[in-house]
């Protein structure tokens, strides 16, 4: 369709790719630069002790990395079963030297933000050959709200064994899925070193926390069905070996005598109620706590895009429904792990990667919809032009002009509303220097020989940053970890 002179859109898609990817940039600023004063806490130290004192003795990167094994196995034995995540709590980057810890909010918005957008980019462009700037575009904008708004942003990521546990397997988990999806269309030797990489990656993620590998089994089971159904399979025998090794390490996980160890200890629900109780707990959540203003202009301004997006595949999208019901379902499978173990969901962490999650779901769900829609209105293909039209435009930029204003409003009475206005609100008002400074001098005496040390109490707790702390009690089990891994006999805060 040929725009009217002088009603034609400067918006091309290559442009508000370009915008939105400064824009997500940009926001990560702030939290990068504060997780210069981050430091260790809590299961950072019991869990990673073992691997700190084996670089400590040997710097040796072999033997810690073995010394990871060992205690992931040792805690599959004898207190959970994902093997992946007890392997990564084991090795934080404070093992290395306590600020290599700063690398930890680095690595998880990496991992998310390069996970995301690959999985998003074999969907979109692979499968529905869309623009791949409208792609990057709806990539962009879905993970600038899922990290400003994020649930949970310390245990998301700034501590590292909650983080490590839940973000990363999640990443992980996406990039599994986008090389799935990528092995369907290439290959050659390109398909031989995705292959291994994915079949590695699978097992992993199997391994990985329950809430993330549950949800991964339900999305491969229902492909395996649909492959059978529509008789693809024998075209994609290869897809088995990742898929088997998947399912190798999920089987690993649940069976892990660890995890009946540690279930004699928590009141959890039986699983059918666990099951029945997921499905409330997803309405409860992310409808009534975590779909604010933010999250609908998201959804408005996916509109467009996808509108775009969709014109140029001849999928039909004829069953929005079954899919809208599907996601609901995976999103609220995601609940099922922890209500089954422990009765709750009130763990920051687990929120997290759930909120992640339900982001994802929504986006995708919403892509569906809006083909079924345009595929109902317009009988042929239109011309694509790479440009947005004046009535597209119009919507995005009603949606930056109202998210601006929107957000002015908000973050002068709640500076914590978005993770970056919060790192900025720390970082201005001196509270995230104070708190790494505090902890700087702890770590001095820690390494000073001394074998019974007393602390003086932090003297403020950003909202980002901090965790937990440990306690006046000697005798605490964070204090015996943080004993542990420093090697001295006790340490307190003093009263």
């Amino acid at each position: 369709m040929e725009m009217k002179k002088g009603k034609e859109c400067k918006f091309t898609f290559r442009s508000v790719a370009f915008f939105l990817t400064i824009v997500y940039m940009v926001s990560l600023i702030p939290l990068l630069w504060i997780s210069f004063y981050n430091y260790p806490s809590a299961d950072d130290y019991s869990i990673g002790s073992n691997c700190r004192q084996i670089w400590v003795q040997s710097h040796n990167i072999f033997a810690v990395l073995w010394g990871g094994v060992v205690r992931a196995v040792e805690d599959w034995l004898s207190w959970m079963g994902y093997f992946t995540s007890n392997f990564l709590m084991a090795v934080p980057p404070s093992t290395f030297g306590e600020r290599c810890y700063v690398l930890t909010a680095w690595i998880i918005l990496f991992a998310l933000s390069f996970s995301t957008c690959y999985f998003l980019k074999m969907i979109f462009v692979k499968v529905f050959h869309a623009d791949k700037y409208v792609s990057h575009s709806v990539s962009m904008l879905m993970l600038f709200v899922t990290v400003q708004c994020m649930v949970g942003r310390v245990e998301a990521f700034y501590w590292y064994s909650g983080a490590a546990n839940y973000m990363l397997v999640h990443s992980m988990s996406l990039l599994f899925y986008g090389l799935l999806i990528s092995l369907l269309y290439d290959k050659g030797k390109k398909r031989i070193s995705k292959l291994t990489i994915a079949s590695f990656l699978g097992f992993l993620v199997g391994g990985g926390n329950q809430m993330t590998a549950l949800n991964v089994a339900i999305v491969l089971f229902v492909a395996i069905g649909l492959g059978m159904l529509f008789k693809k399979w024998n075209e994609h025998k290869g897809l088995f070996i990742p898929i088997i090794l998947f399912y190798i390490g999920f089987v690993l996980n649940v069976v892990a005598p660890g995890n009946w160890v540690r279930a004699e200890g928590v009141g959890g629900m039986n699983p059918i109620k666990a099951v029945l109780v997921s499905f409330y707990y997803c309405l409860d959540y992310c409808v009534e706590e975590w779909s604010g203003w933010p999250i609908v202009i998201m959804v408005v301004a996916l509109v467009p895009l996808f509108w775009k997006m969709v014109s140029k595949t001849e999928f039909k999208f004829s069953y929005p429904l079954i899919v809208v019901v599907f996601g609901y379902c995976l999103v609220s499978a995601m609940m099922t792990p922890p209500l089954f173990a422990v009765g709750n969901m009130e763990a920051a962490r687990l929120q997290a990667v759930t909120f992640a999650m339900y982001l994802l779901v929504l986006t995708l769900c919403e892509g569906y919809v809006v083909g079924w829609v345009q595929k109902k209105m317009q009988k042929e293909k239109p011309e694509t032009v790479g440009k947005f039209s004046v009535n597209e435009t119009w919507c995005l930029l009603s949606c930056l002009l109202f998210f601006v204003a929107a957000a002015g409003i908000t973050i002068i009475p709640e500076p914590h509303y978005f993770t970056a206005s919060s790192a900025v609100a720390s970082l201005t008002d001196g509270s995230a220097k104070e708190y790494g400074d505090a902890l700087k001098e702890r770590m001095v005496l820690y390494n000073s020989g001394q074998k019974d040390i007393v602390v003086q109490p932090l003297p403020t707790q950003p909202n980002l940053l901090y965790f937990s702390d440990i306690k006046e009690d000697a005798g605490d089990w964070e204090n015996g970890g943080l004993c542990r891994y420093y090697g001295i006999d006790s340490v307190r805060v003093k009263k």
